[in-house]
């Protein structure tokens, strides 16, 4: 399958604001009126928001409010920042809710390990353990972490889907296309489960805590290792807006 280029971004709300508030507008609000933007299509092939249900089953708490995904045909974050459709629509909108000092995007290449869905999501944010380099990290991750994960009984045959956004160095940036400091992340993983329970229990499994595990803690940094379970909420996909049912419950 061809790698995916896309742009994922960390929201926090602008001050003052409360995280539910913050929730409610970019869900209800911001949501659509992106998808819903004349012209979004020549930029974005999908869109989606990942709001937190609760805290996941690995490393510590995420620090910030949701995470946006945008699939994109090229590397065009410049032009579309340029864009009255940026511009004039989707950044005078952004000011209402999100702190513009805060929020932090960065460019991935996306790598389908499983394709497919399921009912419940959790997405896993990782560094590179000391000492490794980014070439190596990725090597390792792919020769020697990913296989061991699909084969483990009772942790690879529970997964629905799994999708890893590798973060492209260099790439971090502000709203607008602002440059950023760089966040230690990277690499993103989003993996599906038919339910909580069966995702509380993939992780909880013999397979992940003595063979899994292991490896990881060879592979990841410890300290930039955080995760969190996503309502996945899609409102743009294949150039058309969709329409968005209610919001789930941790």
């Amino acid at each position: 399958m061809p790698e995916q280029y896309k742009k994922i971004a960390f929201l926090a709300p602008r001050p003052g604001m409360t995280e539910h508030a913050f929730r409610v507008y970019w869900r209800e609000v911001h949501g659509p009126l992106v998808a819903g933007s004349a012209g979004y299509a020549a930029y974005r092939q999908r869109y989606v928001q990942n709001h937190i249900l609760a805290p996941g089953p690995v490393g510590g708490s995420f620090a910030f409010a949701g995470m946006a995904e945008f699939w994109l045909p090229g590397d065009n974050e410049e032009a579309f920042s340029s864009t009255a459709i940026y511009r004039d629509r989707i950044r005078v909108d952004e000011l209402k809710f999100i702190d513009m000092n805060g929020t932090v995007s960065m460019s991935a290449v996306e790598q389908v390990v499983k394709p497919g869905r399921g009912d419940a999501k959790v997405v896993l944010l990782s560094s590179r353990a000391p000492g490794l380099d980014l070439g190596d990290f990725r090597k390792r991750f792919s020769s020697t972490y990913l296989p061991a994960a699909l084969e483990e009984k009772g942790f690879g045959d529970r997964i629905r889907g799994w999708s890893v956004n590798h973060v492209i160095e260099g790439s971090f940036r502000l709203p607008g296309a602002r440059p950023a400091s760089a966040l230690t992340v990277d690499c993103i993983e989003e993996i599906w489960f038919d339910s909580g329970e069966e995702m509380r229990a993939a992780f909880s499994s013999s397979g992940y805590t003595q063979g899994i595990r292991p490896i990881a803690r060879r592979l990841f940094s410890a300290e930039g290792s955080c995760s969190f379970q996503a309502d996945e909420v899609v409102f743009f996909d294949q150039g058309r807006a969709l329409t968005q049912g209610p919001a789930k419950t941790s």
